[in-house]
């Protein structure tokens, strides 16, 4: 049991975010650049965060079963968001920036503030007994249209919860790289979601349902838009 917790830890340990399947920023936007949210997008990204740890489950095992899988009830699922929503894509991205923690890491007040809560994350994950809280950072990033990011998103395992965007993708190129990682789901530890900025939502969202995929279309409510 030892031996089996000690692999477990380093496993986790040694674990890193997967740059080749994800990048931080889109081409031509700073992969630094974190504001502070306002009181407008804190509003507006209730339906991303709802969807997002829907069927999430605890991420934890029994404390003297470190081998068992963590309790995940839905492994992956993906949402459509309508391109043609002018505030998309600085929504998205602010609530990427919540849910990776960036938000926490600019209100930790130094460097050695940033350090300390680094630190702690890490401890965290490697918790396997710990239920998954919210305010726990997420991997998040953009898959990019390109053969190398398509190959790398193949052989993709989270390391942790991730949300993963789609934007400016073909249609059947994302159909195609959506079912591949919809068959290798099962064996995910962490909830991976998958998050499309599209135009023809409805088109899409129809077209993944009947596959099997599960997939919600998102939008702004009327009363925040």
């Amino acid at each position: 049991m030892a031996e089996v917790r000690r692999r477990r830890l380093l496993s986790t340990l040694r674990a890193r975010f997967d740059g080749a399947a994800l990048q931080v920023a889109l081409p031509g936007q700073p992969a630094n650049a974190v504001r502070k949210p306002s009181a407008t997008q804190l509003a507006q990204w209730a339906p991303l965060q709802a969807w997002s740890f829907e069927g999430a489950g605890t991420g934890s095992s029994p404390l003297l079963r470190p081998t068992q899988a963590p309790q995940v009830e839905l492994p992956f699922s993906a949402a459509v968001w309508p391109a043609d929503d002018p505030t998309a894509l600085d929504l998205i991205d602010a609530f990427s920036r919540h849910l990776d923690g960036s938000h926490q890491l600019l209100a930790a007040g130094g460097a050695l503030a940033e350090l300390r809560l680094r630190l702690r994350v890490k401890a965290r994950d490697v918790m396997w007994w710990r239920r998954r809280q919210a305010s726990d950072p997420w991997d998040c990033g953009y898959a990019l249209d390109a053969p190398e990011t398509r190959a790398a998103l193949a052989r993709f395992e989270p390391r942790r919860a991730t949300l993963m965007v789609a934007v400016g993708w073909p249609e059947d190129a994302l159909v195609d790289a959506l079912m591949a990682i919809q068959k290798t789901a099962p064996q995910f530890t962490h909830p991976v979601r998958w998050l499309v900025v599209q135009n023809g939502p409805e088109i899409l969202t129809g077209r993944l349902s009947a596959l099997g995929v599960p997939v919600k279309a998102l939008q702004l409510r009327a009363a925040e838009a």
